[in-house]
């Protein structure tokens, strides 16, 4: 699956937990970036590990 992030093109490999909205699966560099948000928390997806590095 690829994120769903505009412009992205890598792999959606971490699941982020969202409050006040649905989850939703992004690439690695999205997550650390949308997971600093308050109350978000960030998940790897085991079964796709070697994309996490991509």
């Amino acid at each position: 699956m690829e994120c769903p992030e505009p412009d992205c093109e890598r792999s959606a490999t971490v699941e982020l937990h969202i409050p006040w909205t649905d989850n939703r699966l992004v690439c690695a560099a999205h997550a650390r970036v949308l997971g600093r948000q308050d109350g978000v928390v960030a998940d790897p997806v085991t079964d796709r590990g070697e994309a996490l590095l991509e």
